[in-house]
């Protein structure tokens, strides 16, 4: 699922700026969440990468503003949701490539 290239920098609760890369939208229970994935460095991305979900708010700037999930159920729920979405982008691909031979 590489259709986003987005890279969001966020601070962590040491207040480091951490970089993330965008690779879903999820509407979920009326809200919209982000999953996230951590940039990390070449030898660290053969690792099985680590999701992230964050609920997307605004402040009263009406600007976007993002929350940790905190939420155990919540949590699953997204990720069961993001997992079917990942399984739909391979069933395309496939299909895409099948379609290209012969």
């Amino acid at each position: 699922m590489d259709e986003f290239d987005d890279i969001i920098e966020l601070i962590d609760e040491e207040g480091e700026e951490v970089s993330f890369r965008l690779v879903d939208v999820i509407e979920y229970q009326d809200d919209t969440y982000l999953a996230l994935e951590a940039v990390e460095d070449e030898e660290e991305e053969a690792e099985e990468a680590e999701i992230v979900f964050m609920l997307v708010t605004r402040d009263e700037k009406d600007e976007d503003c993002y929350e940790p999930v905190l939420d155990d159920d919540v949590n699953e729920a997204l990720f069961e949701i993001f997992m079917q979405h990942v399984e739909e982008a391979e069933e395309e691909d496939d299909e895409e490539e099948d379609g290209q031979e012969g």
